[in-house]
């Protein structure tokens, strides 16, 4: 089974368990807002590397350093996630990551990036902004499959970083509102009669978004 943030993220997890880990926060925070924070979080590391990419356009350092500091900031913020580090500065960026959120995915960063980058750095510049995001994805990607390993011997369950983000989402909010942090959830939270108030709230004030959860 899987559900869908307002963005289109998928997040494969049952709905009957997702919905009774956000059931804790409503009527408090609604699952919107949850599905929403996921997107913050997933686009976390996009936007502070694109922020990190445009500094270091903007100061004019040599392709070297751009490819170091690029690689580095992405590496540090992929660990972030993968760890749950969500604390202060890091979190200082999640209010900017909900309005980058809204237009990631359409290339419009990107292509804004490239353009800047090709008139203060050149091809050079750009060539190394795009070999440290490749350096910082394939080391943290051996970290993470190394992680996901881990993770299903121990609980049987797949969980990729779409999944995380929504974890951790919960707990952003549930520590927000002093609720449970665990991501057990008992047989009554997945009982239908406890979670569908959240579902039918979502439903109503966003029928999009729930006509993209699956049943597979």
């Amino acid at each position: 089974m899987a559900l869908f943030t307002p963005r289109g993220l998928k997040v494969r997890l049952p709905i009957n368990y997702a919905f009774g880990l956000m059931a804790r926060l409503y009527p408090d925070t609604d699952a919107f807002r949850v599905l929403q924070r996921t997107e913050e979080v997933e686009n976390l590391d996009g936007l502070a590397t694109f922020i990190a990419a445009l500094t270091a356009f903007y100061l004019r350092l040599d392709p070297m350093m751009i490819g170091v500091v690029v690689a580095t900031t992405s590496f540090v913020f992929k660990l972030v996630h993968l760890a749950g580090l969500f604390v202060p500065p890091f979190t200082f960026l999640l209010p900017v990551s909900r309005i980058y959120s809204w237009f990631s995915g359409n290339g419009v960063f990107l292509i804004g990036l490239l353009i800047f980058g090709w008139f203060v750095v050149g091809w050079k510049g750009i060539l190394a902004y795009f070999l440290g995001r490749i350096a910082a994805a394939i080391l943290v990607g051996v970290i993470d499959l190394w992680w996901s390993r881990f993770v299903f011997k121990k609980t049987g369950v797949s969980v990729t970083a779409s999944e995380r983000s929504f974890f951790h989402a919960y707990r952003l909010e549930a520590n927000k509102l002093g609720r449970d942090l665990s991501l057990e959830v008992s047989n009554d939270e997945l009982d239908e009669g406890h979670w569908m108030p959240t579902f039918l709230d979502l439903q109503m004030k966003w029928p999009v978004v729930t006509s993209r959860f699956t049943p597979d």
